[in-house]
């Protein structure tokens, strides 16, 4: 009773059920578990529920079911459209299923992710995905331990399961080839700090495997590694161009430093690719857009995030197709990388 007035009575599930035209256990199910409901009748459910105000006892249910329907990401930032648009594609793949996502970012601190993972775990999730193979021990005792559903993402893990990625390595091997070809011997590269990131180290990796085997040399000096942002890639770049080995060539560990490069190159009046080709990784929108146009590997990060979810999903017990867990990547010579001024 407030202010003399009775508040109305609370809708039960058998009124949403009653008012969506199903059966009761149709409208549960499509309120637990719409993975395994049609479309349809999810909507018809969700109409009823919204018109008749019913809020369902998800508290009762996680205890009923032993699951809370969240799945947690841990992802090194979101200051990196890669990462949103991988995020954004596995938060889609989970609510069709009727889950919600749980985000966090450690940047590049394997500690702070270990700290991440505890908070999510603390809170019962029933999956989480993390980004790449390098983690610190006490992250994967605890994710062994917990017994949670998991998946690791971005990077190649040829024979370990479950992981959804790409061939870094090889990404870097086929950018340096590109260089090779075009009559490149003196190269450099700004890659991402590889200190706890498998993904900018293999690259890296992967650029000196293609250029010892065609006997060129990439010394220390013409290699610096720069936290991922315009203007560590801008810094590295006018560094690199005022070292007695000027480079013909620059190999950028992702987008972001390659358009950081392009912006440096640009103040000096550098021109790309006549004095300078510059290449980066990832294939981001903005470097179909730059002037010129960047010459980059082209990774499908949707994809990373879409699959990973159908996998997960499937860990879970939910029906999915079989998911590939190493994807295709290709080089997309565009205007940002030309002939080597030696062949000019």
């Amino acid at each position: 009773m407030a202010n003399g007035r009775k508040s109305a009575p609370q809708a039960t599930l058998a009124d949403v059920a009653r008012k969506a035209g199903v059966h009761k256990a149709t409208a549960s199910r499509a309120i637990s578990d719409p993975g395994k409901i049609s479309a349809a009748t999810t909507a018809r459910v969700r109409a009823a529920m919204a018109a008749l105000g019913y809020v369902s006892n998800g508290v009762a249910r996680a205890l009923a079911t032993r699951r809370t329907r969240t799945v947690g990401t841990i992802i090194p930032t979101l200051d990196n459209a890669i990462y949103a648009v991988s995020t954004n594609a596995l938060e889609r793949r989970l609510e069709r299923a009727g889950y919600v996502l749980l985000v966090a970012c450690h940047e590049f601190n394997l500690d702070a992710e270990t700290r991440a993972l505890e908070a999510m775990l603390n809170r019962g999730v029933d999956g989480v995905v993390l980004v790449g193979q390098v983690h610190a021990r006490a992250t994967l005792d605890r994710l062994q331990a917990s017994g949670v559903a998991h998946v690791f993402t971005w990077s190649s893990a040829k024979g370990r399961q479950p992981n959804v990625g790409f061939d870094n390595r090889h990404a870097g091997r086929l950018v340096a080839e590109h260089l090779l070809s075009l009559g490149h011997r003196q190269i450099a590269m700004i890659a991402g700090l590889t200190e706890g990131n498998d993904r900018a180290s293999a690259r890296l990796a992967g650029v000196r495997e293609a250029l010892a085997s065609a006997r060129v040399t990439l010394p220390d000096s013409a290699v610096m590694e720069r936290p991922y942002s315009l203007e560590a890639g801008a810094e590295a770049l006018a560094t690199l161009v005022c070292a007695r080995r000027k480079p013909t060539a620059v190999i950028c560990g992702n987008d972001v430093l390659a358009l950081g490069a392009l912006r440096e190159a640009r103040v000096r009046g550098i021109a790309v690719p006549r004095d300078v080709s510059i290449t980066g990784f990832d294939d981001m929108p903005m470097a179909r857009v730059v002037t010129p146009e960047l010459t980059t590997v082209h990774f499908p990060m949707a994809e990373v995030g879409w699959n990973a979810g159908e996998m997960l999903l499937g860990m879970l017990g939910e029906e999915v197709a079989t998911v590939a867990t190493e994807l295709p990547i290709s080089l997309v010579a565009r205007q940002s990388s030309g002939p080597a001024r030696t062949k000019r």
